[in-house]
């Protein structure tokens, strides 16, 4: 989406803005944050753009008032590793940079992922992604005690992960047609 970003006003009032679609996005983005438990959500156009950089799980979706469409939104989970390459400088492929910009050593990249919300070791993370995408197919699908079911056992890898505690209640409720 297109933004504009400068001063707006007449001689007698200006005013340094943003102005545009996706502002009004990422302000509806961020404020999703605090039912779905997440740092950081982004939409579909921004995962599609990044597939080879990060590593996503669908959240959920949103309606942004003003729009009809509904929004699926994403959370960035880690930083993919790239291979080194003849061209790149040593170690740079190798550090996981991370959202929080903090940066942890080559080492620690083979057993640990930093991602939104703390250090998780990629079994661990690997393991709630399993279980929360199962959980997330058949939530979509209707089969809530099963969905349940999967909720609990990725709340069991990890229990503060607040998008897995969102649907495991949700899962325990009825749909109403």
């Amino acid at each position: 989406d297109a933004v504009l970003v400068g001063n707006f006003g007449c001689e007698y009032r200006i005013n340094y803005t943003v102005l545009g679609d996706g502002v009004n996005l990422a302000s509806r983005l961020e404020a999703a944050n605090k039912p779905f438990g997440t740092v950081a959500l982004i939409a579909e156009s921004t995962r599609t753009n990044s597939l080879s950089t990060f590593a996503f799980r669908n959240v959920g979706s949103i309606t942004v008032p003003g729009k009809t469409e509904v929004l699926a939104v994403y959370e960035p989970l880690y930083r993919i590793l790239s291979p080194p390459t003849a061209t790149s400088p040593a170690n740079s492929c190798l550090s996981l940079e991370v959202l929080s910009a903090s940066m942890i050593t080559p080492q620690d990249t083979e057993d640990m992922v930093l991602n939104a919300w703390r250090m998780v070791p990629k079994p661990v993370l690997n393991e709630l992604a399993k279980q929360y995408e199962e959980g997330m197919h058949l939530y979509v699908a209707g089969d809530l005690p099963s969905a349940q079911k999967a909720f609990a056992s990725a709340a069991e890898v990890a229990p503060e992960d607040g998008p897995t505690k969102l649907l495991l209640q949700l899962s325990g409720e009825e749909k109403k047609p």
